[in-house]
């Protein structure tokens, strides 16, 4: 099971979703062609002024572990917060879902429980929704979101909605600082994580 990403005050904190897609346009009439992949992914990147001693060690343990790019990590946003209330315990309603819809029940009824812009936990994948969530009278909703399903989940399966997480892992292990630093801490140290797509 994968470790969380320590529990460090971070100066920066940054998320955002790479798509698979490219733009091709002919060179002699312009006429373009739009080419899109699976594999959209999530892109960290983290930021820390000062880290104290024991920070710092705690923080090269967490990174040493991963063996570069061997190892993975649960990192959560923490510049992010949802607007929605994202009122009840919402689970996966049904089976073989996937792709970037998503029925979900146990919501509170009638009533608008997520923004769009908020992030939800899938097992290891983190969401973002690209529409307001509003639920029916029983509770249930269609959720919209990005990047899509990778792994079909099962039906039950919690979404979670409160410090939602994903599963990254270093986005090149030479960005590892060297650890130098005053008897105080460790200055200026960042870091970039991508989404570990073969896990999700």
């Amino acid at each position: 099971m994968p470790a969380n990403f320590p529990d460090i005050p971070r100066t920066r904190s940054g998320f955002k979703v790479q798509p698979a897609t490219r733009l091709v346009r002919s060179p002699y009439n312009q006429v373009e062609e739009v080419w899109e992949e699976p594999g959209d992914m999530w892109q960290a990147r983290l930021a820390f002024s000062f880290l104290t001693k024991a920070e710092a060690r705690e923080l090269r343990g967490a990174l040493t572990a991963l063996r570069g790019q061997v190892g993975t990590l649960f990192i959560h946003d923490t510049a992010h917060s949802n607007e929605g209330s994202w009122n009840g315990t919402p689970v996966v309603d049904g089976v073989d879902e996937y792709g970037v819809v998503l029925n979900a029940r146990g919501f509170a009824a009638s009533q608008t429980v997520a923004k769009r812009g908020d992030r939800f936990q899938l097992n290891n994948r983190l969401h973002e929704l690209t529409e307001d969530a509003v639920t029916d009278s029983t509770g249930r909703v269609r959720l919209q979101f990005q990047p899509e399903i990778k792994t079909i989940p099962n039906d039950g399966d919690f979404i979670i909605s409160n410090m939602p997480k994903g599963l990254f892992r270093l986005a090149n292990p030479s960005q590892i600082p060297d650890w130098s630093g005053s008897k105080a801490g460790v200055r200026n140290v960042q870091l970039e994580f991508v989404e570990a797509l073969s896990e999700v």
